[in-house]
C-alpha cells in the first residue's frame, strides 16, 4: 500500500472574477474588510485551491516603490499546515518582482505570525503617503491595527545541509526549507561522499506533498568550495557520519549545526513500512525547520542563536 499525505497541498495562483465571492466569505468569516474588493481589485490577489475551491487568499497592492500586503485568510480546516507561510510568500514574492523596495500591512491578530517573515512594527505615521492613502489603511482597519513593514532588499540566509550520501535526508530538508523558509532562507544540499542519484522514495514523497522536484540531484560538498559557490550563514548537518567527518572550511565561517535524523532510506522491509519511514523523517525534518524559520535570526546575538538551534537539534518529532 502506497503512503499518502494526510492533506494534499492546495495549489496557489492568481485569482479570477470568478472567486470574488468565495474570498469574500472567507474574509467574512474572519470578521475581515472585504467591501472594497470588487472584481478589479481581485488583479492584486492570489488564490489557493483544493479540490473543494477556494481555501485561502491575499491580496499585494504595488504602488510604486511600495507594495501593501493585505486580506490573508485561510479557511479553517486548513489552518496550521503552513498555507498562510505559502501565500505569504508568494506575495512578497511578487512585490519584489514588481520592484518594490518595501512591503507594509496592518494586523490586529497576527503581529507574530509576520515577525517570522522580517516583518517589523512601526509608527503609523511613518508609513509613506501611498500606503496612508489607502482605503484599508484610512478607512477599513481599526486605529488599533499595528503597521509592520519589510524591506524587499534584504538578502535571504543561505543554508547548505549536508549528509553522507545526499539522497534522502538533506534532499528533504532542502525542499522543506525552501518553502518554510518563505523566501528568508535559502537551502542548498550536498553529501561527503554522494550516491549520484536522489532516492527515488524521497522523489516520490515530495511528489505526493506536491512539493518541487525539479533540480534535485546528489552532489558533492565540493561544488560549494568553489569560488562562486554562495556564501552560507548556516551549515547543518543531518547525519552523524557528516557530523563527525572533517568538513571544507567555509568562507564567512557560518554556524554550523547538527540535526541527526534516522536515515529512511536504511530501513529494510515491506514497501509500506520504508515509505512510512520517508515520511516521518520529511515530518521531523519539517517541524525543526519551522522552528528555525520562526526564530528572529537577524536580531539575536550568536551565542543565543547557537543555543536557539542546538535545542532544536535535539528535539524529538512529536
Amino acid at each position: 500500500m502506497t503512503m499518502t499525505p494526510d492533506h494534499p497541498t492546495p495549489s496557489c495562483g492568481p485569482a479570477s472574477p470568478a472567486d470574488l465571492a468565495a474570498i469574500r466569505r472567507l474574509l467574512e468569516c474572519e470578521k475581515l474588510p472585504s467591501s472594497d474588493i470588487t472584481e478589479q481589485a481581485l488583479q492584486h490577489f492570489l488564490v489557493a485551491r483544493d479540490a473543494n475551491g477556494i481555501v485561502g487568499a491575499i491580496g499585494i497592492e504595488t504602488l510604486g516603490a511600495v507594495a501593501l500586503l493585505r486580506s490573508l485568510v485561510v479557511a479553517k480546516e486548513q489552518r496550521g499546515r503552513g498555507l498562510g507561510a505559502t501565500l505569504t510568500a508568494a506575495a512578497l514574492a511578487l512585490a519584489k518582482s514588481a520592484g518594490c523596495q518595501s512591503v507594509y500591512l496592518l494586523t490586529t491578530t497576527a503581529e507574530t505570525f509576520f515577525k517570522t517573515f522580517g516583518f517589523r512594527v512601526i509608527e503609523r505615521d511613518h508609513a509613506p503617503d501611498a500606503i496612508r492613502t489607502t482605503t484599508q489603511f484610512s478607512a477599513l482597519c481599526p486605529s488599533t491595527a499595528v503597521v509592520m513593514m519589510k524591506p524587499t532588499t534584504e538578502r535571504a540566509l543561505n543554508v547548505l545541509i549536508l549528509c553522507t550520501g545526499n539522497s534522502a535526508r538533506s534532499i528533504l530538508a532542502e525542499v522543506a526549507m525552501n518553502r518554510w523558509g518563505a523566501g528568508n532562507l535559502r537551502a542548498f544540499s550536498a553529501g561527503s561522499h554522494p550516491k549520484g542519484q536522489v532516492h527515488p522514495l524521497a522523489l516520490e514523497l515530495l511528489e505526493k506533498l506536491e512539493l518541487p522536484i525539479e533540480g534535485l540531484r546528489s552532489k558533492s560538498w565540493d561544488e560549494f568550495t568553489r569560488p562562486d559557490a554562495p556564501q552560507f550563514d548556516f551549515i547543518i548537518t543531518v547525519c552523524d557520519n557528516a557530523a563527525g567527518e572533517a568538513c571544507p572550511i567555509w568562507p564567512g565561517r557560518p554556524m554550523t549545526v547538527h540535526w541527526g535524523i534516522e536515515d529512511p532510506a536504511a530501513v529494510e522491509g515491506s514497501d509500506e513500512r520504508k515509505r512510512a519511514a520517508f515520511l516521518n523523517a520529511f515530518r521531523e525534518l519539517e517541524e525543526r525547520i519551522k522552528a528555525f524559520a520562526s526564530l528572529p535570526v537577524t536580531s539575536l546575538d550568536k551565542g543565543r542563536l547557537k543555543q536557539l538551534m542546538d535545542e532544536i537539534g535535539r528535539s524529538a518529532h512529536a
